[in-house]
């Protein structure tokens, strides 16, 4: 999986990037599967790219909005650099 920033050749941030990388962690850890998930390489990437997950519903509201606000990368808030 690529975060957004690289999908759109926007270069490698390590910091943000690595931020995803442990939110797409998160996810599989509490969910047990792949937040984005596709058999198409295509499918995956425009997946990435429009922030395109549902979370299961046992997580909690917080556990919700934390992974939200840490693969939706385009939100405000995700800019840490």
């Amino acid at each position: 999986m690529l975060p957004l920033q690289v999908l759109k050749d926007k270069g490698y941030d390590g910091t943000s990037s690595d931020i995803w990388s442990c939110g797409v962690i998160l996810f599989v850890l509490m969910a047990g599967y792949l937040p984005f998930d596709e058999p198409s390489l295509i499918g995956l990437y425009k997946k990435i790219w429009e922030a395109s997950f549902s979370c299961p519903s046992w997580f909690s509201s917080g556990a919700r909005n934390l992974i939200k606000r840490i693969l939706d990368q385009t939100l405000l808030a995700y800019n840490y650099s």
